[in-house]
């Protein structure tokens, strides 16, 4: 069984989230929101949130590392409107 991390080039707390799931030898699937900007309607409808990284497991979400994150406006991504049309 694998979590589901949602991240984007440029965040470090993504690459933190990434370093530690590592060492803790978590499975996980990344979804990198630079590379497949399409997802990003995805990610809305797990969470209300702007920020990243998010860890899906299962059905709960995680937003951020450490107490830390990032907006998707500030990594040049756009999200869509909320709430959803």
């Amino acid at each position: 069984m694998s979590v589901t991390v949602y991240v984007a080039d440029g965040c470090r707390h993504c690459k933190a989230l990434l370093e530690d799931l590592g060492r803790r030898r978590v499975a996980f699937v990344v979804v990198n929101l630079m590379a497949e900007p399409g997802r990003i309607a995805e990610l809305a409808a797990l969470t209300w949130e702007r920020r990243l990284p998010v860890l899906v497991d299962h059905e709960r979400c995680s937003v951020g590392f450490e107490g830390e994150s990032t907006a998707l406006a500030d990594l040049g991504l756009a999200a869509p409107p909320w709430p959803p049309r």
